[in-house]
């Protein structure tokens, strides 16, 4: 391999590094120790003035339980990765089977974690970074592995700008590696190129003595100061080491391409196997070339090429995590806490100092007066409580000198720089510090308050886990194309309990020739949810679940306990799920037999209802025939009334002239208002009547 390859690779690494990035580390390694604290706190200098001067060096570490309170929020608040179909053969089924496979990814790398790790290292040193790719050293079908390098390790392009990878021109990632691990991961003629070129060297000087590109990177073991370190090849003990520059940069090259004439999209196939490709080419993709970005891999020593070939990934497998990001800028929560930090540290120690001093101020004596011990011993035991001092008679008493006051103010600076110290990190509510007398509810929503001031970091945290997600989905479909068998748990949702189950993708029906959960195809949006804190999220839905049930929601008795804070919920689910079985709850069977009386009552009263009903239309049918005049008035009446027609208008219909349904006969009617003979009542009122005209008696 070309060694022009690791020239430009080493010309890039110190290009980076005098472009910030050694003041990067040598920023993050105090950051680092200002958090742990211990002794770390003190810089080597101030520590040798102050043990010159006999005075305290004392340590108050008030960032270090800030910062865990934040990651504590991190830990509590986890990821949920879901897929939404985009486009081509893509489907919802599809979808959900991506996220089972993601999801039990997830967990087999320990992706909880480790994200941990990344989010304190954002926090503690402004940057975290997790490595993606490919393994094939447990399954020869490959399994997605996921890495945290060291933060002080990986160089991100320093003329970039953008949170996103895919806007840099390249990363790096520096590493020290023995020879078999450059013959492990660049194979045997890697390392004895590499072996013969060093190992009659060993005296050499391949770089700038003593410099190790910043600060020096943590480790189980202590620092180790043995000469001959150099910047490209150092010994320890008998372990030789070469400094290896591993890039990723990308590149623009006329590509083997897929075009898809149905959506216009255009995808890279040089990285496609074969099975996948011919499936695509099977389903409409055309076959083309056009200029697309790839991503070129090199690594190498100072002038040894030991990989130089198209990355084998879309994309860089370096995924970024800054808490706090402006255009390239990068900070965490302990870079502004340091300053107050030591202010806190230096206040105190002198309060100590002060108040020590106090005790043994010293003593004013006169020469040769003392009896019972001479000034050197005064000056020893002069603090002692029950101290007894003879002195010559005549001679003048001693005096014990008065001590220095503690300065007005210093109570307030420390006060002020503990202050200080919470506005910049995170402040008490977060801290569960916000008294003894709070109410349990003030308390979360004093915390859910305190939780915008790091609204920042969270929020970056969502973007890293979406740059995460999607890279998981890339490298699920360009590498899981085999059939293969992934084991998942789910949860019970009537008990809550995780329940075993596999899922089978890519496999082929060999009758129809298809194949069921093939991951291969579709284009995929990546959707991150993630889940509040467990104490605050469950007490909100048992109280909900309660709420809905007092409003009348039929919210099942296994949902509220599931919700609850028992401590023995799954023994209690799983009663209640015999007694379910069983049906020998006499209180439940009570309840279902007074439902079914209500019902049986509901169903008689509408019954009854119904007959009044037709009674009472009957009857108004009945007037109406008899007097047809009184429709048009009892429609108006009606719809002055409010009634609704449930068929064609008008509400009451008229009888057609000349039809007179069911009209009354009259010469048979014996009623007094309708006499016989006649159809005029008035007529009828004065037939049957004599009078004094037709010679009836007075």
């Amino acid at each position: 391999m070309s060694d022009l390859v690791a020239e430009e690779n080493w010309q890039r690494f110190n290009y980076a590094l005098t472009r910030g990035h050694r003041n990067y580390t040598e920023q993050a390694q105090l950051c680092e120790r200002m958090y742990l604290g211990g002794g770390r706190q003190w810089s080597p200098e101030d520590k040798a003035v102050l043990d010159e001067q006999k005075r305290p060096a004392y340590e108050f570490n008030e960032i270090l339980p800030s910062i865990n309170s934040a990651i504590g929020h991190q830990l509590h608040n986890r990821m949920d990765i879901t897929f939404k179909p985009r486009g081509g053969d893509a489907d919802q089924a599809r979808a959900d089977t991506f996220a089972k496979v993601t999801m039990q990814i997830a967990d087999n790398t320990h992706l909880h974690w480790k994200e941990t790790e990344v989010f304190g290292d954002g926090l503690i040193q402004q940057r975290g970074y997790f490595d993606v790719r490919m393994e094939f050293d447990s399954n020869m079908q490959g399994n997605l592995q996921v890495t945290v390098p060291d933060p002080l390790d990986i160089i991100p392009d320093p003329d970039a700008k953008t949170y996103e990878p895919e806007g840099w021109a390249d990363v790096l990632w520096t590493r020290w590696l023995t020879y078999d691990e450059v013959e492990g991961n660049y194979g045997k003629k890697a390392r004895q190129a590499v072996e013969q070129r060093y190992s009659s060297n060993e005296d050499a000087d391949w770089g700038d003595s003593g410099d190790d590109s910043g600060a020096a990177r943590n480790k189980f073991g202590d620092a180790a100061f043995a000469s001959g370190g150099f910047d490209a090849l150092y010994r320890q003990g008998n372990v030789q080491r070469v400094r290896i520059i591993d890039r990723q940069k990308w590149v623009r090259s006329m590509t083997q391409c897929l075009f898809y004439p149905r959506t216009g999209d255009l995808k890279v196939a040089e990285n496609l196997s074969t099975p996948v490709l011919m499936r695509e080419l099977e389903q409409g993709a055309i076959r083309t070339k056009a200029m697309q970005k790839r991503v070129r891999w090199t690594a190498s020593t100072m002038d040894i090429a030991l990989h130089n070939e198209w990355s084998e990934y879309n994309g860089f497998t370096i995924i970024p995590y800054f808490a706090l990001f402006r255009r390239g800028q990068t900070i965490g929560l302990v870079d502004n806490a340091i300053g107050p930090q030591q202010a806190n540290n230096k206040a105190l120690s002198q309060f100590v100092h002060i108040v020590n001093s106090a005790a043994n101020s010293g003593w004013i004596v006169e020469e040769n007066s003392l009896v019972n011990m001479d000034s050197a011993e005064l000056e020893h035991k002069g603090a002692m409580t029950g101290l007894v001092l003879e002195f010559k008679k005549g001679s003048a008493a001693p005096q014990k000198i008065q001590p220095n006051q503690v300065p007005q103010g210093v109570d307030r600076l420390i006060e002020l720089t503990r202050n200080a110290l919470k506005n910049v990190t995170v402040p008490d509510p977060m801290r569960g510090m916000d008294g003894a007398d709070t109410s349990g509810v003030a308390r979360q929503h004093a915390q859910f308050a305190s939780q915008q001031q790091i609204g920042l970091p969270l929020d970056n945290l969502a973007r890293t886990r979406h740059l995460l997600a999607e890279k998981f989905r890339d490298l699920i479909q360009q590498f899981y194309t085999d059939e293969r068998v992934i084991r998942i748990t789910e949860t019970d949702f009537a008990t809550g309990e995780p329940i075993d189950a596999s899922v089978t993708i890519n496999q082929m029906d060999p009758m129809t020739g298809e194949y069921a959960n093939d991951l291969t195809v579709g284009d995929y949006d990546a959707v991150v949810t993630e889940q509040p804190a467990a104490v605050t999220f469950e007490n909100s839905q048992f109280q909900q679940a309660l709420a809905m049930r007092k409003e009348g929601v039929a919210i099942p008795d296994s949902t509220v306990v599931q919700h609850s804070s028992l401590t023995r919920k799954k023994d209690v689910l799983e009663e209640m799920a015999r007694n379910a079985a069983n049906s020998g709850d006499p209180l439940a069977a009570a309840k279902a037999e007074l439902i079914k009386a209500q019902t049986v009552k509901t169903q008689n009263e509408s019954v009854n209802v119904s007959v009044e009903g037709m009674f009472s239309a009957t009857q108004a049918a009945n007037q109406i025939a008899a007097v047809p005049q009184v429709a048009p008035l009892a429609d108006q009446l009606l719809k002055s009334a409010g009634f609704i027609d449930m068929d064609g208008p008008p509400i009451v219909p008229t009888v057609p002239e000349g039809v007179m349904p069911g009209a009354i006969d009259v010469q048979e009617n014996t009623s007094p208002l309708f006499p016989a003979r006649t159809q005029n009542p008035g007529e009828g009122l004065m037939h049957g009547i004599e009078t004094i005209d037709q010679g009836v008696p007075q």
